[in-house]
């Protein structure tokens, strides 16, 4: 049975798809609340592209040695009308006001994160062609 994480995320899409694996703690929590409420905020589907990552699933899909997704952080592609680019300038903008800490910008998705829970600085990037 898939179980609800929030009134708009199932466990099933936060798992790594290798293994099942994944780590329930403080900062998947702090994690999910602030994706509950970016969703809410955006009023419009967040599709998870990739949740956690175990070890292999992480290296085989080119992930950071050191990826936040080792721990837990949301790659996120909003659905609704309008162009993509406009539906991740919001996305984007949202998370920033609502405090994720690592931000990653994409041509298809942003990477949301919280590693200032894990002792590291916050970050931003922009890998967007």
């Amino acid at each position: 049975m898939d179980t609800q994480i929030t009134k708009h995320f199932k466990l099933s899409n936060l798992v790594s798809p290798d293994s099942g694996e994944i780590f329930i703690t403080d900062l998947f929590w702090e994690h999910m609340e602030l994706l509950e409420e970016l969703r809410c905020n955006l009023g419009k589907p967040l599709i998870v592209n990739s949740g956690h990552r175990s070890a292999k699933h992480n290296t085989k899909v080119g992930g950071a040695a050191r990826s936040m997704h080792l721990r837990f952080a949301t790659d996120l592609n909003p659905r609704g009308p309008g162009k993509l680019e406009k539906r991740l300038e919001c996305l984007y903008e949202a998370a920033k006001d609502l405090g994720f800490t690592g931000i990653g910008r994409y041509n298809s998705f942003v990477h949301l994160d919280r590693r200032d829970l894990v002792g590291r600085r916050p970050a931003e990037w922009d890998k967007r062609t």
